[in-house]
Parts: structure tokens; C-alpha cells; sequence
């Protein structure tokens, strides 16, 4: 067994052996921490950063979120709201505004608010008459009387053979 190494920021203690067996000498298991002594402490580091709430609503998908600096009293308001992460943060009117803060709140919850996937049913082009995607453009014949219309095309349905 080897020496016990306490934590400066979180308060947990970590045995030397299974940092070593993780690659992680100077760094905390549970917060990621430097545990060397030789490093500027965080607090004073970032003494103008604020608290930031990360609340989630109870209703709808579950994927609805909100982000605030003040903390929402959850005991008045716990059918609504719940807390999925309080983080330290810059305050809004800093340099980067709420960006910043978003870019700091996804190094814990990487997928919050993320930008909506990109839905590719949105832009298919289906049949009006069964709906099937298999679709073909086939150019329209010529004739002496439309020939100025050659160069258009239809859309057809290799299932139903409807032209669009």
C-alpha cells in the first residue's frame, strides 16, 4: 500500500498505487484536480467566476433545459425544475457572454445544448401517390410544338410509375 494523497479541492483521499496504475500522479481521480502542491489554487485563479445552475424541466421531452445564475428554489418549485449540474463559470457580461459559459457547462454534460441534429427526412423527396423515395428524373420528350420546353424534367416513381 502506498501513501494516502488528499485532495485539496474535493476532500477525498486516493491512494498513491492506484494513481500510479491510472497515469494520473498529479491529478484527482473524482474532480480532476492538480494534486502537486506547486500549482496556482483555483479559487484564486478564477475569483471573479460565479455559480451557474443547470436545470432541467420535468415536462415534455427531457431534453429541455435552462441555464441561470440564480438558484431556483426547488422545494417551491421541484414539480417543474430539477438540477442537473451547478458549475463556477464567468459571469454573462464578460468577454464570450453566455458562449463561454456553454463551452465550460459541455466539458461536464457534453451534449447540453447542443445544436439540433440534422434531420435528412426533412429534405427527401417522397411520391405524393404511395410516398415511396425511390424516385427518377427522366427528361420530357420533345416536339415540334414544345420544343422550347426540352429542357425541363420529371420526377418518377420506379413503384407506382406517377409522374411529378
Amino acid at each position: 500500500m502506498g501513501r494516502k494523497i488528499v485532495c485539496p479541492d474535493c476532500g477525498s483521499i486516493v491512494d498513491e498505487d492506484i494513481l500510479k496504475a491510472k497515469n494520473s500522479e498529479n491529478t484527482c481521480l473524482i474532480c480532476g484536480a492538480n494534486l502537486g502542491g506547486d500549482s496556482i489554487n483555483k479559487a484564486e485563479e478564477h475569483s471573479d467566476w460565479i455559480t451557474w445552475y443547470y436545470y432541467g424541466f420535468k415536462s415534455g421531452d427531457g431534453k429541455s433545459a435552462t441555464l441561470s445564475e440564480k438558484k431556483i428554489d426547488l422545494d417551491k418549485h421541484g414539480d417543474t425544475f430539477y438540477l442537473i449540474k451547478e458549475f463556477k463559470a464567468p459571469p454573462e457580461d464578460n468577454p464570450g457572454g453566455l458562449d463561454e459559459v456553454k463551452r465550460i457547462l459541455r466539458t461536464y454534460i457534453p451534449d447540453a445544448f447542443a445544436p439540433p441534429a440534422y434531420d435528412s427526412a426533412i429534405n427527401e423527396i417522397r411520391c405524393p401517390r404511395c410516398g415511396s423515395n425511390r424516385i427518377q428524373l427522366v427528361g420530357r420528350k420533345w416536339s415540334w410544338l414544345t420544343g422550347i420546353a426540352t429542357n425541363k424534367v420529371d420526377r418518377v416513381c420506379m413503384n407506382c410509375k406517377t409522374r411529378f
